[in-house]
This record gives structure tokens, C-alpha cells and sequence, in this order.
């Protein structure tokens, strides 16, 4: 217990803010230096974990140096992945300020440590293991590539995103594409669906699953697609459906529907196509900007989208589960518009797209939903 006391130490000592000072913004520190003559980066857990991360600056492969209690001074096992450990072990010395000395073992060679102190700011909940600092050096390298595609007869361009092979971030696999600039919105339509692709910061989506994900062992993995599923002079509807895993008890799946107005280049609320009272929402207000979250349907409007579930085995199941009010997302097609129950992760295998013919839909639809199914035929 007297190594993670010194470390505790010599990680905190720069989070105390002097007697009568006002807290600063949460404060924390990497480590830049040497193993041997090789440069490294290190972190440690400041908040809610004592192990930490170390990479060489070359290869920018993460290992994990998970804390030994029982030793007399702050001593970590080297680890790569969750369990495969290395036969190589930290011994640092219980020094302060702003350096840190020790040794790296591995059998009968050992190697001196030096590090300096790099301050950074925490992110929120987060560890200097989830900083800029630490991880934008990791998340560099990933290409982007582009092909031409159509969709019934309009061109635009696919952009799919590969990770790199190193320490398993070719995991992150992540498509959208970009529209011929053709309508006076499209501009800004495409700088949202460019906004979807990393951007090799921690910030980034990627970023953020690398940081939660490097702690417990595994590099973490996105699988996702942004693609059009109605291109018109005037309507885009995109498909958002994907997987991810950034530790946990499973990955996560997703299936969400946008509808963009190409003249304005403004997300569209496709709750304003149905009159008071078809659409039931949450109590809680969305996010600035984002459409009202919808809770369920009425019982006659559920009743004409579920009829038109498809033909499957499990369709029984699916329908009980689709009627319970988890929640559904809105699209646009040609023919009408596209419901999604939302479905917990147990049944996500049940989602699907159900398209509502105009000629169903238009008992539900308000003066500006008739109008969008006007502007369709």
C-alpha cells in the first residue's frame, strides 16, 4: 500500500491548489522521456485508477502498466492487451515535482526511466489517459478513400475511413460521403456528413472510445456507415446504422434515420409532418438543435406501421416488443414515410426500416406533412 501512497503523490501533487487560491479547471499530468534511449509517453489513472498506459514515441503502440500492491515502491507489470504480460516491469522511485526516475526490468537487463511532467487538462469524469496530449499521437494514420456512386440516377461520393493496423485500430472502419454541390444547403449538409469521420483528435468519437477503452486492455472498435436512402433535388435522407465497443458488457447498435432540407442545408423535425396528437415525445427537452425525441405512436398510427412489419420467424416477438413504447426515429422515403422502433440491445436484431404509403400515411399528416408528400409525387 506504500507504492500506490507514493504514486498517489506523485501523480495529485499538482491537482492541490495553494491556500486561498480559487480551484482551477481540473488539472493533471503525462510523462514525456526516455526508456533507455528509446522516447516514450506515459500516463497514469489520476482519477479512478492507479495503473496506466506507456508507448514509445516511434512504434505508438500502448502498453499497459498495471500496479503491483504489494510492493515497497511504486512497481507496475507491463501488459499488452488484457492479460499477455510482457515479462518486463516499471520500478519507479517515490521522488516529486515534476520527474520521475526509475528502472525497467525484463529477466537480467534493466534499463534506467526518466520522465518529465507534461501538464494537461482533464477532461470531465476522465484521466490524463484520455487527454490530447496523450492520445492524438495514437490516433494518427488513418486514411480516407473515395469512389464515385449513384442513387436512383444522382451521383455523389462515398468516404470510407480505415484505422491503421497499429495496435488494432484498423477496428475503426467508418463511411459517409459528400454530395455534389448542387443545391444552395448542400454545402453545409456535407460539412455535417464530413463531421462523421475522425479527425485524429481525442474529441472525436474515435478518440473518445480509444480513451475508454486502452485501460482495460483492447483498442476498441466503430463499424459505421452514413449512406443516402433518398437523394432528391430537394430531400436527403441518410441511414446512421452501426456498431461500436469501447469496453462493457457488449458492443452497442445502432440504426438512426436524418432527413436534411437541401435547400436550406437544416436538419428537418419529421414530428412537424404529423398532426397533434398522432406522435406521443418524452418529457425531457432535446438537445439545442435536435428534434424532439419520440416516445411512441398513437394506437391507430402503431397499428398501420406494425401491420406492415416485415414477414419474418421472429415477427411475433418483434411486434410485442415494437409496440412498448421504446422509442421510434422517422425517415423519409419516395413512397412515404419510415418508422424504426427502437429496440433495446437484447432485440436490436429486430430493427427495421417500415415504410407507411402515402395513402395510409395521409390521415396522420399535418398541413406540412401533406406538402413534403406533394413535393414527393
Amino acid at each position: 500500500m506504500r507504492a500506490l501512497a507514493a504514486l498517489a503523490a506523485l501523480v495529485l501533487a499538482a491537482l492541490a491548489p495553494a491556500a486561498g487560491e480559487e480551484a482551477a479547471p481540473p488539472q493533471g499530468r503525462i510523462w514525456k522521456g526516455t526508456l533507455g534511449t528509446q522516447a516514450i509517453t506515459a500516463c497514469f489513472g489520476e482519477e479512478y485508477t492507479r495503473d496506466g498506459l506507456y508507448y514509445s514515441d516511434e512504434a505508438r503502440v500502448p502498453l499497459r502498466l498495471v500496479a503491483r500492491e504489494e510492493s515497497d515502491r511504486p512497481t507496475f507489470t507491463e501488459t499488452a492487451g488484457r492479460e499477455d504480460e510482457t515479462g518486463a516491469a516499471w520500478e519507479l522511485e517515490p521522488g516529486a515535482g515534476d520527474t520521475l526516475t526509475g528502472t525497467w526490468r525484463k529477466g537480467d537487463r534493466a534499463v534506467p526511466i526518466r520522465l518529465t511532467a507534461v501538464p494537461v487538462r482533464l477532461p470531465p469524469y476522465g484521466s490524463a489517459c484520455e487527454t490530447s496530449a496523450f492520445l492524438d499521437p495514437l490516433l494518427g494514420g488513418g486514411v480516407v478513400r473515395s469512389e464515385r456512386a449513384a442513387l436512383e440516377g444522382t451521383a455523389y461520393t462515398a468516404l470510407a475511413y480505415q484505422g491503421p493496423e497499429r495496435a488494432g485500430l484498423d477496428g475503426y472502419i467508418i463511411a459517409s460521403f459528400e454530395l455534389d454541390p448542387l443545391r444552395p444547403g448542400d454545402a453545409a449538409i456535407n460539412r455535417a456528413l464530413a463531421a462523421a469521420l475522425p479527425d485524429g483528435t481525442a474529441a472525436d468519437a474515435m478518440g473518445q472510445c480509444l480513451g475508454q477503452s486502452l485501460p482495460t486492455g483492447i483498442s476498441g472498435s466503430i463499424e459505421e456507415a452514413r449512406v443516402p436512402v433518398l437523394l432528391t433535388a430537394r430531400w436527403l435522407t441518410v441511414r446512421h446504422a452501426g456498431s461500436a465497443y469501447c469496453g462493457g458488457a457488449h458492443p452497442s447498435h445502432f440504426s438512426t434515420l436524418t432527413v436534411f432540407d437541401r435547400g436550406s442545408g437544416q436538419e428537418v423535425d419529421p414530428a412537424s409532418w404529423f398532426s397533434p396528437g398522432v406522435l406521443l415525445f418524452y418529457e425531457w427537452d432535446p438537445e439545442p438543435g435536435q428534434p424532439l425525441p419520440i416516445a411512441g405512436l398513437s394506437q391507430a398510427l402503431l397499428r398501420a406501421v406494425l401491420a406492415r412489419f416485415p414477414d419474418r420467424e421472429d415477427r411475433a416477438e418483434c411486434l410485442a416488443m415494437a409496440g412498448e413504447g421504446m422509442g421510434w426515429q422517422i425517415g423519409l422515403a419516395r413512397e412515404g414515410p419510415l418508422f424504426v422502433p427502437q429496440f433495446p440491445h437484447v432485440a436490436f436484431a429486430c430493427t427495421e426500416e417500415i415504410m407507411l404509403p402515402w395513402v395510409a400515411a395521409r390521415p396522420f399528416l399535418s398541413p406540412e406533412g401533406l406538402a413534403v408528400m406533394a413535393s414527393l409525387r
